[in-house]
C-alpha cells in the first residue's frame, strides 16, 4: 500500500511540473544578443510540429527534442534555419545554412505554457 501512494504521489507531482520538453503546448521569446532581434517559438497539440516567428520569417517548424533543449528547424526556399533552444540555461543557438547563411545566438525567457 506504501509503495502505491509514493507512486501515485511521483506521477501527480511530475504532472504538475508541465515543461516544453515533456510534449506541451508551449510559446517562448528569445530576444538575439547580436542585434536584440526578437523570434518566438510556439507548439500547439504536443506535436513534433511547431510555429516560427520573425520580423522576416513565418512559418511551420519541425521539432527534435535533445537533451534540456528543443531543435526547430525552418526550411525556407534554399535556407535551412536550425534554432536550439536550451531550457536548462535559456540561452539559444541559430544556424541559417543556405544562401543567406549566418549565425545567432541569444537568452529566451520562461516558456509560457498553455
Amino acid at each position: 500500500m506504501k509503495y502505491l501512494l509514493a507512486v501515485t504521489a511521483i506521477c501527480l507531482t511530475t504532472t504538475a511540473h508541465a515543461s516544453p520538453l515533456t510534449g506541451d503546448d508551449f510559446q517562448i521569446t528569445c530576444v538575439s544578443d547580436r542585434d536584440g532581434s526578437e523570434v518566438t517559438l510556439s507548439r500547439a497539440g504536443g506535436a513534433d510540429q511547431g510555429y516560427i516567428h520573425t520580423d522576416k520569417i513565418d512559418g511551420d517548424a519541425m521539432i527534435f527534442p535533445g537533451v534540456n533543449s528543443l531543435t526547430f528547424m525552418h526550411i525556407e526556399d534554399q535556407n535551412v534555419m536550425t534554432f536550439v533552444v536550451h531550457f536548462d540555461t535559456h540561452d539559444y543557438d541559430l544556424a541559417v545554412q543556405g544562401p543567406h547563411a549566418g549565425n545567432d545566438y541569444g537568452v529566451c525567457g520562461d516558456a509560457i505554457i498553455d
